[in-house]
């Protein structure tokens, strides 16, 4: 071969290897999941799973992903799952295993050599050659005092359509298992570990006119009003979990938004509901309609919904009929949700609502979010009744109680509250406790009630002044105890029961009122008013008259 044609050769050889790395258009969205395993009060082992959305038919495909554990380790996953999506891209799992050698936080994360071409909104659109990298913050907690551990599942998938000129909605459906708190912020996409993308700005700071982009820290609810130029956008949000208090996992999710330049208003979907709060055991049913606006004639809806109450352990929650496809709108299903004991929870059960029309061909179009929060509370004791002496109250409820016998141990006992006279406020089935009502909790700190006596819950408060109103309520508390020790390290408390109130005997006077008439410094006046002894309470043998008041006075001098 002679040497000119050879070098043209090795030239064009070593050209085409160039789309290893101009070519190699691969990650669009991604998070990581991590998970708990074994029994947590003696496994160190958790299972991570990276989650990516991808090119289907990239070159850069890849069937395995490095993963850093946060502790020194990394190692190779290998895929676990390929499910391939409409529009050419790609949802891929990578899950493994890991062996941690004692409690604290770790920063399990992944990192990938490219992104997609043409991101608008990083680097000026040369986001090509940009790694992508995402991370989960998850701490190993120490069962003894905190229980066990797993981050938020994001029910709903990270890539989504816009129009130009029109509100964009979303919304992860992120739900924890194990009961913690969420919260929601915004945070700068990475391409490294603590390395934020080049020349990132938000969505809404790209093109002409002022729009608005937020995110409730409450709800994950995303909204942005509205998009003025066409392209792909990716956004990073972060998904906190709070026990008690303290930010115990950071999970940061990736997305992208394709925004088309279209003639196309989203959906409407119309519920009876935003809120609702419930007795645990009750049963929840509420329509809800999606329809493509009037503007958008001869479009199709899908109408489908994820959240927490779909993957309960116990009596899951139905959107029916269970039929996912586009429809003739207006589409109509019912959420229906048998609740029981299980389900009761200090934190809001987030259903998401997703209408999308068929604006972009049979598989996609633009969407509409709605969010329904679901609290679930633990029913109030029934049946308070009280009985006393001089001496003592002795207060009995009902037995047995409904949730006595919820699942994993959550019900823990009862708390019994007291208060001076009466405060026969009107119970609301979305606040619990007694928290600003006037009682304070007689029944020993720490220690949850389960005395019975002659078939009925019990307690004797023997701490009591004769002649005093008592006015009772008795919680009942759930919470979650760590498995080693028992220790309780969330505390969730019912509905308080009906106030049940009792007089002791009114066998001396009581102060009741001591107010200044009249200031003076000779001859000022105070008012003092007292209660009357009961007749028919005095004792006369033990204490025998005749009978005086006698009020007296304590001077206190205070020397300048």
């Amino acid at each position: 071969m002679p040497r000119a044609l050879l070098f043209r050769l090795l030239v064009l050889l070593s050209f085409l290897s160039l789309p290893a790395l101009s070519w190699a258009t691969h990650n669009r969205a991604g998070e990581i999941i991590v998970e708990q395993v074994g029994d947590c009060g003696t496994s160190l082992r958790v299972k991570a799973t990276i989650i990516t959305y991808t090119e289907a038919f990239s070159q850069a495909d890849r069937d395995s992903l490095d993963i850093v554990w946060g502790d020194g380790d990394s190692v190779t996953l290998f895929r676990t799952s390929e499910i391939f999506l409409e529009n050419g891209i790609k949802r891929n799992e990578y899950t493994g295993f890991h062996d941690y050698t004692g409690f604290g936080t770790y920063r399990i994360s992944t990192t990938d050599p490219n992104r997609v071409a043409n991101i608008i909104n990083i680097d000026d659109g040369n986001s090509v050659n940009i790694r992508f990298h995402i991370y989960t913050n998850y701490t190993l907690t120490n069962p003894q005092f905190s229980g066990c551990n797993s981050s938020p599942v994001l029910e709903q998938s990270p890539l989504d359509q816009a129009c130009v000129g029109e509100v964009w909605t979303h919304n992860p459906g992120a739900f924890d298992p194990d009961g913690d708190s969420l919260s929601y912020e915004f945070t700068v996409p990475q391409a490294g570990p603590g390395v934020p993308v080049p020349n990132y700005v938000f969505p809404n700071d790209v093109g002409p006119g002022a729009n608005t982009l937020s995110i409730d820290p409450v709800t994950g609810d995303i909204r942005w009003e509205t998009p003025a130029l066409p392209g792909d956008y990716n956004l990073a949000f972060l998904v906190i979990s709070w026990r008690n208090g303290v930010a115990i996992d950071t999970m940061i999710r990736d997305m992208q938004i394709f925004v088309g330049d279209c003639e196309n208003d989203p959906p409407v979907i119309e519920t009876a509901v935003e809120e609702i709060c419930v007795v645990a055991g009750e049963f929840i049913e509420f329509g809800v309609v999606a329809t493509a606006p009037l503007t958008d004639v001869n479009q199709l809806v899908r109408l489908v919904a994820a959240g927490g109450p779909f993957v309960v352990p116990t009596s899951p929650a139905t959107f029916e009929p269970n039929d996912n496809s586009f429809q003739n709108d207006p589409v109509t299903k019912v959420f229906r949700w048998q609740t029981n004991c299980d389900h009761i929870s200090d934190q809001p059960y987030i259903v998401v609502f997703r209408a999308v029309d068929n604006a972009f061909g049979d598989s996609s179009g633009l969407a509409t979010l709605r969010s329904v929060r679901i609290k679930v509370v633990g029913p109030p004791p029934r049946d308070l009744r009280t009985a006393a002496t001089s001496e003592e109250v002795t207060l009995t409820w009902e037995l047995p109680y409904v949730c006595e016998d919820a699942a994993n141990d959550l019900f823990l006992g009862f708390t019994v509250w007291r208060r001076i006279n009466s405060n026969n406020f009107a119970i609301d089935t979305c606040e619990t406790g007694l928290a600003g009502r006037g009682y304070t909790q007689v029944s020993p700190a720490g220690e949850y009630l389960r005395a019975v006596d002659a078939g009925r819950y019990v307690f004797r408060d023997q701490n009591v002044e004769r002649g005093r109103t008592y006015c009772y309520r008795v919680l009942a508390v759930f919470g979650r105890r760590t498995s080693i020790g028992g220790f309780v390290y969330r505390e969730i408390e019912s509905l308080p029961s009906q106030e049940a109130c009792v007089q002791l005997g009114r066998d001396l006077p009581l102060l009741l009122q001591v107010d200044v008439a009249q200031t003076n410094p000779t001859n000022g006046v105070i008012d003092v008013c007292w209660t009357k002894p009961k007749a028919a309470d005095l004792d006369t043998l033990l204490n025998p008259g005749p009978y005086v008041y006698r009020l007296l006075r304590d001077y206190l001098a205070t020397l300048a």
